[in-house]
This record gives C-alpha cells, sequence and structure tokens, in this order.
C-alpha cells in the first residue's frame, strides 16, 4: 500500500507541476501578442502629433524617454528618424 500511496502522490505532482507550467507558458505567449496588439493600437499617428524629420527647439526623438533606438517609438506609429521631433516629446 505504501508504494501505491508515493507513486500516486509523485504520479499528481508531476501532473500539478505540468499543468501549472503549460499554464504559465500559455499566458506568457498568448499575453506577450496581445500585449503586442494593444500596444500598435495604442500609437498616435505621425500625423496627429505633428511628426517632423527635423529637431524642434534642440530637441529630438534621440533624446526623448519613448524614442526605441534606431527607428521606432513607444507612441508614435511608423518609422522614427533620431533627429526627429513630435508634440509627445517627453525628455529622458
Amino acid at each position: 500500500m505504501a508504494y501505491v500511496t508515493l507513486d500516486l502522490m509523485a504520479s499528481r505532482r508531476r501532473v500539478l507541476t505540468g499543468a501549472a507550467t503549460l499554464s504559465l507558458a500559455a499566458l506568457v505567449l498568448g499575453g506577450g501578442s496581445s500585449a503586442a496588439a494593444a500596444a500598435a493600437a495604442a500609437k498616435s499617428s505621425q500625423k496627429s502629433v505633428d511628426y517632423q524629420t527635423h529637431p524642434k527647439g534642440g530637441h529630438g526623438c534621440n533624446s526623448c524617454k519613448d524614442f526605441i533606438p534606431q527607428t521606432n517609438c513607444k507612441t508614435v506609429e511608423g518609422p522614427i528618424q533620431a533627429s526627429g521631433w513630435c508634440n509627445k516629446y517627453a525628455h529622458s
């Protein structure tokens, strides 16, 4: 009887560990794609933020907290130039 109980407990532990691992993997994989989709949907168009390809008042995208080097931004769509500027500029 003792062997059956130990084997049953070990088997149950494996099942629960496997289920927890699968749940975590699904959350990470599923959540990552929805987070990326939500972030993309939340970005403003270049036109709506008065994006320009040259700096304004000595401020450029390369010194903004939302700039992602080389050509991306956390808040504005499309390719962004490091020397550009928009009205969402926030000094880093």
